[in-house]
């Protein structure tokens, strides 16, 4: 099988955003929260999906995967980092709150989303949240930690 490498999606990661948050879920507790989404004023079209796809997240929009397929799954670093490790040993790094570590740590996974919406400069990523969850265009998946 091959592997499709993210970076020739999105040329080597350059307009991909990687964001960070937690959210409490009534009755469930806090959780972590995971968005990859391309930046910029034209849409991205199919290229979304397929980076859905190749981390190994069914990308129907508006899905969940519960297990993926493929190698993606987060790894905790000294100093609050956090690398998203995917397919092809290709890898994302972001500094995350302490509260989101904790909150990986508790559950074993933190729900990643890939955008199918550019991101988009002048809104904050709330906004860009609520407009993507409103539309239905993600793929939802859990990365385990």
């Amino acid at each position: 099988m091959d592997i499709v490498k993210i970076s020739s999606l999105v040329g080597a990661f350059e307009d991909l955003l990687m964001a960070a948050w937690t959210a409490v879920v009534p009755g469930q507790g806090t959780r972590a929260y995971v968005l990859l989404s391309l930046c910029g004023q034209q849409e991205s079209g199919s290229v979304m999906p397929r980076v859905a796809t190749a981390l190994g997240l069914d990308p129907t929009p508006g899905s969940l995967t519960r297990r993926l397929r493929r190698a993606t799954h987060l790894r905790l670093s000294e100093g609050g980092w956090v690398t998203l490790s995917m397919p092809g040993d290709e890898c994302m790094e972001y500094l995350a709150s302490e509260q989101w570590r904790v909150a990986c740590q508790r559950e074993g996974y933190a729900c990643l989303y890939v955008s199918y919406l550019n991101f988009r400069g002048g809104i904050s990523v709330e906004e860009h949240l609520q407009n993507m969850l409103q539309s239905g265009r993600f793929a939802l998946g859990l990365v385990r930690v």
